[in-house]
C-alpha cells in the first residue's frame, strides 16, 4: 500500500534531499512501496543536471535548471518504482501534468503541459508547475512545485528553469485572492491518488526522518 507523507510546516531542504535518496534505494530493495511526500520548503535555490552555474546553488540529481522552493509552493516528491508499474519516465510526467491540470481546473485555472526544454504546466504562457525527475535504479525521486501563493520575487535572483523569472506565475497571481494552501494541497493529493490509481494509502504527516526509513513510525 503506499505511503503519502505530508509535512505541516515548511522544511529545511538539504534534510529532505536525504531522506529522498534513502527512500529511493528502499524502494529499489522493495524494503518499502510507492511514497508520495508533499510540501513545503524553506526558502532555497536549487539545479537540476543542465545548469552550469558555479554560484551556491544546491546541484542535485534531477532534469532541469535552477529555480526557487519556499513558502506558499507545494512541492510533492516521487518514490516510485517505473518497473513495477510498467512505466517510464515520461508516463510519469504525463501522470503529475494530469494531476496538477485537474487540480487547477477546480479552481477555475486553465492550463495546459509542455515538455521538453519547457516541461511542466503552463497557464496563459506562464509557468505555473516546474517538474524535474531523477532516476535511480528503477525508481524515482525528486518531482514537481506548484506555485499556490509563493512570492513571485524570489524567483528574480535565478533564471528560473532557464527562463526570465516574469515567466512565473501562480495561483495567487491568477486569481487575485491567496488560497488555502492545505485545501490545494489535499485536492491535489486525492487527483494523485487518482491518475496513479491508489485506492488505498497510508497518510502520514510530520514523521520523523530519519525514524521513517528505519521503519520507526511514530
Amino acid at each position: 500500500m503506499p505511503d503519502f507523507i505530508i509535512f505541516e510546516k515548511p522544511m529545511e531542504y538539504k534534510s529532505v534531499l536525504e531522506f529522498q535518496r534513502r527512500l529511493v534505494d528502499l524502494r529499489n530493495n522493495d524494503k518499502i512501496d510507492d511514497t508520495f511526500i508533499f510540501l513545503e520548503h524553506e526558502d532555497v535555490y536549487t539545479a537540476g543536471v543542465h545548469y552550469k552555474g558555479n554560484d551556491d546553488i544546491i546541484k542535485v540529481e534531477r532534469g532541469g535548471y535552477a529555480t526557487y522552493h519556499g513558502p506558499g509552493q507545494i512541492v510533492v516528491y516521487f518514490i516510485v518504482n517505473l518497473r513495477k508499474r510498467n512505466m517510464n519516465a515520461l508516463d510519469m510526467i504525463r501522470l503529475i501534468q494530469s494531476s496538477v491540470m485537474k487540480t487547477l481546473k477546480i479552481y477555475n485555472i486553465e492550463s495546459y503541459p509542455m515538455l521538453n526544454e519547457k516541461t511542466g504546466v503552463w497557464s496563459k504562457n506562464k509557468k505555473i508547475c516546474s517538474i524535474g525527475l531523477a532516476i535511480k535504479g528503477f525508481s524515482t525521486f525528486h518531482g514537481m512545485a506548484l506555485n499556490v501563493n509563493t512570492d513571485l520575487s524570489k524567483f528574480n535572483m535565478i533564471m528560473p528553469c532557464n527562463f526570465s523569472p516574469d515567466i512565473m506565475t501562480s495561483m495567487e497571481s491568477i486569481l487575485g485572492r491567496k488560497l488555502d494552501i492545505n485545501a490545494v494541497r489535499n485536492t491535489l493529493m486525492e487527483n494523485i491518488a487518482m491518475d496513479f490509481k491508489i485506492t488505498q494509502k497510508n497518510v502520514y504527516k510530520n514523521i520523523d526522518l530519519m525514524g521513517y526509513c528505519n521503519g520507526l513510525l511514530p
